[in-house]
């Protein structure tokens, strides 16, 4: 008798060819107001992976990681949403720095 599923084998997160990957902080009216989330829709939008947190100052950072058009997308995607008079959101990016890609699957909220 078979079983009616397969084990999938476990995919190891790689660097894809030709990805970007840039640290981001965004200071102001940042936290508490659905940043991170907005965020985490824009990543998701843009098809990057990477990560975005509350930091202990009171500014939120993210790594973002994809082609340099996926990249730069995401960071018009997200200046837009600060732009849009019907959020909560008051931030400006304040600090945006190239790192070296790390592999990665997805992209994540964390928690501090």
């Amino acid at each position: 008798m078979r079983w009616p599923w397969t084990r999938k084998p476990k995919v190891e997160p790689s660097i894809p060819a030709g990805a970007i990957r840039k640290r981001l902080t965004y200071t102001g009216k940042v936290q508490a107001v659905g940043f991170r989330f907005t965020v985490d829709g824009c990543a998701q939008e843009a098809g990057v992976t990477g990560w975005v947190r509350n930091m202990d100052d009171g500014s939120v950072t993210c790594e973002v990681q994809g082609t340099s058009e996926q990249v730069s997308t995401f960071m018009r995607l997200v200046q837009e949403a600060i732009d849009n008079p019907k959020t909560w959101i008051e931030g400006r990016l304040s600090n945006a720095v190239a790192i070296e890609p790390k592999p990665d699957t997805r992209f994540s909220i964390l928690n501090l």
